[in-house]
């Protein structure tokens, strides 16, 4: 399984292109990701990861907790 996942990252990362602005773009696209709500943003795109790592940890620990507080 872990051959499985390794060689699935191995193979998206090779396939896949980065992504490049022109010289024309480039400024109006970075101006457009650093801005005031940047720090907003940047929370909104990591509370899907910090609830699956909670909603993982909780099920993987949720034994545990029973027994010691039920």
């Amino acid at each position: 399984m872990k051959r499985l996942i390794l060689s699935a990252g191995l193979l998206s990362g090779w396939l896949s292109q980065p992504a490049w602005a022109c010289r024309v773009c480039r400024p109006r696209v970075q101006a457009g990701i650093h801005t005031a709500d940047y720090a907003a943003n940047l929370l909104w795109l990591l509370l899907p990861v910090a609830l699956l790592i909670g909603g993982g940890l909780a099920v993987y620990f949720a034994a545990d907790v029973k027994r010691r507080f039920f």
